[in-house]
């Protein structure tokens, strides 16, 4: 059985790991460097800890090379990372599996179309196609099984309200920061003693309001608005904070980004959406607009814009594939419905933080509900797609929601391959994850 793999991502050689270890023939293609995307935001913190980072698979065959791990309990920045996914890469089970600088252009059906066998298992008879690109050109690569890890860096919510770029926004988008900037380290110049518009309420943008709140002691004309498009929960706070947290780093950052919103040097605008943007060659100027009874529109001037306001998937390689797409987060729907309905027991909406925790079910500071980023429960079904043998895990399984860590990656990937085996008790885990 031949298993294809997009993406080489932290998940994506994970699954490679795991499906060569079990025995099976797997290819992985990446279209550019192993983790390109985790390379991006080498200079970012990690709120989780190694011990959630790193899989029992790896953790044996990594120790069986005389490895030292890192401290479990400490954290890792995206560039360790990436240098610790090349070190897994490297391991001799993934020997010439690995294809970088390798693009999958689309994937198809062999003699089969979107619209032949509707629901039917017969359209796992016809294999999948896989259309290659790289310095060799194009080329056509079959694959009974299509595992689609290639996340969701390159497709950024735009900042506009309704979820569309605003007026001006497509113009301007080279010059907005819609990923982490890197305010403390190279870019730092560009932020200190400048006028800063951050749109979100996720962990990026407490990430870059926290990284930014840290220049104001040192550069007093650094100034920040924070726009939020929902109203700040009973306890007038962003952010809810969980009750003994089981991540004290992601503590630390909601702390401190609510911090910022009670500062009088930081402009707080919640219930605020983006109306209009344009650069002028010198600034952007943004038309700010509070929905309500008496509307409200505000024009500000300001040198920067971090968007903060979340991903979606692509699902362009889907396009001739029948997966069944929830229509609200654009992820998997069995999954997606799963995580929609965990989000409502622990209190929250499709969110990328805690600011969207629903204020009839919040009593006070802290929230005592389960927490979100807890691995949705549930059996292995729950990956399968509607199209047969194919299947989306990582970061891009969940849609528009940014409630996945790297330990629910690992649980979907000892699911799949229990699917692809049709052995539900293999778990090369042997049991360390639940």
């Amino acid at each position: 059985m031949k298993i294809a793999i997009i993406g080489g991502g932290p998940m994506g050689v994970e699954a490679a790991l795991y499906g060569a270890s079990a025995g099976f023939d797997v290819r992985l293609y990446e279209r550019g460097r192993l983790c390109e995307n985790v390379r991006q935001w080498n200079y970012v913190g990690l709120f989780t800890e190694w011990a959630r980072n790193r899989s029992p698979l790896q953790m044996k065959l990594l120790g069986e090379t005389g490895y030292m791990f890192p401290d479990g309990e400490t954290t890792s920045t995206g560039g360790e990372l990436a240098d610790y996914i090349a070190r897994v890469a490297a391991l001799p089970a993934l020997r010439g599996r690995l294809a970088p600088q390798t693009e999958v252009v689309s994937i198809t059906r062999e003699r089969c179309l979107k619209s032949d066998w509707i629901d039917d298992a017969r359209r796992a008879e016809s294999p999948f196609r896989l259309h290659l690109r790289g310095a060799f050109g194009e080329k056509i690569a079959n694959a009974d099984v299509v595992l689609d890890a290639s996340g969701v860096w390159s497709t950024p919510n735009p900042m506009g309200n309704g979820g569309a770029p605003c007026v001006g926004e497509t113009l301007c988008a080279t010059r907005i920061h819609y990923h982490l900037p890197d305010v403390d380290g190279r870019e730092r110049t560009r932020f200190a003693g400048r006028h800063t518009l951050v749109v979100g309420s996720g962990h990026s943008a407490a990430s870059t309001l926290r990284s930014i709140g840290d220049l104001m002691d040192e550069f007093p004309a650094t100034r920040l608005t924070w726009a939020v498009r929902r109203d700040v929960p009973a306890h007038g706070a962003p952010y809810t904070l969980v009750e003994n947290d089981a991540s004290p780093h992601r503590d630390a950052l909601h702390r401190r980004a609510n911090e910022l919103a009670a500062d009088a040097r930081v402009d707080f605008r919640p219930r605020t959406v983006v109306e209009s943007v344009k650069w002028n060659g010198k600034e952007f100027r943004v038309v700010l607009k509070t929905p309500g009874e008496t509307e409200a529109s505000l024009e500000i001037s300001c040198d920067n814009i971090a968007a903060h306001t979340g991903f979606r998937p692509d699902e362009t390689l889907w396009r001739e594939l029948q997966v069944a797409v929830h229509p609200a987060t654009g992820g998997p729907l069995a999954l997606s419905t799963a995580i929609i309905q965990q989000n409502h027991r622990s209190g929250t909406g499709l969110s990328t933080g805690y600011a969207q925790k629903c204020e009839d079910e919040i009593d006070g500071e802290s929230a005592t509900e389960p927490d979100k980023f807890l691995p949705v429960a549930g059996a292995a079904e729950l990956m399968r797609t509607g199209e047969p043998n194919f299947y989306v895990i990582g970061i891009k399984s969940y849609g528009r929601d940014a409630g996945f860590l790297m330990n629910n990656g690992f649980r979907q990937i000892r699911d799949v391959f229990q699917l692809i085996s049709g052995d539900e008790n293999l778990d090369l885990y042997d049991g360390e994850l639940s």
